[in-house]
């Protein structure tokens, strides 16, 4: 089973459930989500904010993976000497 990303538009719907005081696992079941999910979604800021989260979401994806660290002077060198053969 892949994973599937929290979409902002169910970040909205889960603020929305939260101030009309629905429980959890009504939340997840609207959002055909598993009830961990949304736990961690509404641990991620206190308290929850639909926007604050996107916020926080997208600065984390922004900062994961592997950084390249090739610079313009590595790239001219190289296309130098695969030109030469």
């Amino acid at each position: 089973m892949s994973y599937v990303h929290i979409l902002p538009q169910e970040r909205v719907l889960i603020e929305e459930y939260r101030i009309a005081g629905k429980s959890l696992c009504y939340t997840a079941r609207q959002l055909n989500r598993s009830k961990s999910t949304i736990k961690y979604e509404l641990d991620r800021v206190y308290p929850y904010n639909a926007l604050q989260a996107q916020l926080d979401y997208d600065t984390k994806r922004q900062n994961c993976g592997c950084k390249r660290s090739v610079n313009l002077d590595d790239i001219t060198h190289i296309l130098v000497h695969l030109k030469k053969g």
